[in-house]
């Protein structure tokens, strides 16, 4: 049953309903294209173009105009002094019933130091938002290569438990035949039954976990989980298993390197535009009107009267209750802690190079000794196979060294696998990561 069960499965993993093959660039390019997090920074960025627009209007002329119409039902009554129409102080009302004004009001920034502190902001933070997609890019193309890598481990991994699988259903149906002769003891035939069965298992085992390995794959490409896939028939592993690494960091590659100046930046124009509330603005400004003046309401919008002016507006900051002082020490402080998270970070991403850098050498070295020992496995296994095919040694001893060889197998998977993740990690760790997926396929 479980062999049934097993082709079963193999079927529709690996010849059902797969309708696009695609490689490891191709994988990358969908996401860069369809993971919502591309749309979110790409919404970002154009954010942050707007706001840099704002900042430069503020500094532009400022141009409103105004309509208002009165109807002054009660005009205000006032007490005028004696002696100006008589010995007694006298109640007045000035003003008319109905007053209607239309005006245009133009005022222009002269100076303002902290609007252009504003203006100064726009760059860097533009490019602050550029950098954060470029750094959610670098995230997309690590996660999607990560998890394309560990399928194509266990596409290898499955292939390797076919082999094992059609040669211990050869063994077995020559065992049947050989016990029904009386050749062997039906012991043997068991025993190689065993390992059959647990190849089976590990089969079932194998296509379950690539199945789920093909699941994230899509999650990390933003690709629907009902959509089909298949993954290029082989992979050049030769390009992973090189040593070549550089031993210097240059952090100018790095993103997150470039986004901790930028941030840097961004915080000392916010220090200087809290200098600037300390300093007087100037601007220009002007009127430009026209009054109607009536008591009759038939006449309301006639006899207009025009009016204008034009001047200097300059305000002088002069007490705030501390409050300039203490936002200057506060900024201050931020900028302080941008510094020292700068060498912190610093420090993280050179320590993150010569982990990777270690981390690549261990694998490698654990990467060749698990191919020469397989290599090696698979030899003495050769050999021992003839020796069984001519009665010279024994199913145990078949069995023994076959033990050894699918242990020396399932260790260079897992190394050749060990090795991927690392290459992948160093060549985050120096910033070239795009470069080295491009090249794989």
């Amino acid at each position: 049953m479980k062999y049934f069960i097993s082709m079963f499965l193999l079927v529709i993993v690996l010849s059902g309903k797969a309708q696009t093959k695609m490689t490891l660039t191709q994988c990358v390019e969908f996401a860069l294209t369809n993971h919502p997090s591309v749309q979110i920074n790409a919404t970002n960025v154009a954010i942050a173009r707007e706001k840099s627009k704002q900042a430069i209007a503020d500094y532009l002329p400022q141009i409103s105009g105004s309509f208002t119409t009165m109807d002054n039902m009660r005009l205000q009554t006032t007490v005028l002094p004696a002696g100006i129409f008589g010995p007694d102080p006298t109640e007045a009302q000035f003003g008319t019933k109905y007053n209607t004004n239309a005006s245009i009001d133009i005022s222009q920034t002269l100076f303002d130091a902290s609007k252009i502190a504003g203006i100064k902001a726009n760059k860097p933070y533009v490019e602050m938002t550029d950098l954060q997609k470029h750094q959610n890019e670098e995230l997309l193309m690590y996660n999607t290569a990560k998890a394309y890598f560990q399928v194509m481990i266990f596409k290898e991994q499955l292939q390797v438990l076919l082999e094992n699988k059609n040669k211990y259903e050869k063994m077995v149906d020559v065992l049947h035949h050989q016990y029904k002769n009386g050749t062997v003891l039906e012991k043997d035939v068991d025993r190689v039954k065993v390992n059959l069965n647990t190849t089976l298992y590990q089969i079932e085992d194998a296509i379950t976990k690539q199945q789920l390995a093909m699941n994230a794959l899509k999650n990390s490409m933003g690709m629907d989980m009902n959509n089909d896939i298949t993954l290029q028939a082989d992979m050049d592993y030769e390009l992973l298993v090189s040593n070549s690494m550089q031993d210097v960091l240059d952090l100018s590659l790095l993103t997150e390197y470039q986004l901790n100046e930028k941030s840097i930046d961004l915080q000392r124009i916010n220090l200087q535009a809290s200098k600037a509330a300390y300093l007087p603005t100037l601007s220009a400004v002007s009127r430009f009107g026209t009054q109607s003046l009536n008591n009759d309401f038939s006449q309301a919008f006639d006899h207009w009267n025009s009016f204008s002016y034009v001047g200097l507006s300059l305000k002088v900051p002069v007490f705030t209750g501390l409050k300039r002082r203490s936002k200057v020490k506060e900024e201050k402080f931020k900028l302080n802690n941008e510094l020292a998270n700068f060498d912190f970070n610093t420090q993280n991403l050179q320590l993150a190079f010569e982990n990777a850098k270690t981390s690549v050498g261990t694998a490698y070295t654990s990467y060749r000794s698990n191919y020469d020992n397989m290599v090696l496995a698979q030899k003495l296994l050769d050999v021992t196979d003839y020796q069984y095919q001519h009665g010279v040694v024994s199913l145990t001893d078949y069995l023994n060294d076959d033990s050894a060889y699918k242990n020396a197998q399932s260790n260079y998977v897992s190394s050749l696998y060990q090795l991927m993740i690392t290459k992948l990690d160093y060549q985050r760790s120096i910033g070239k990561l795009p470069e080295f997926i491009s090249q794989i396929n």
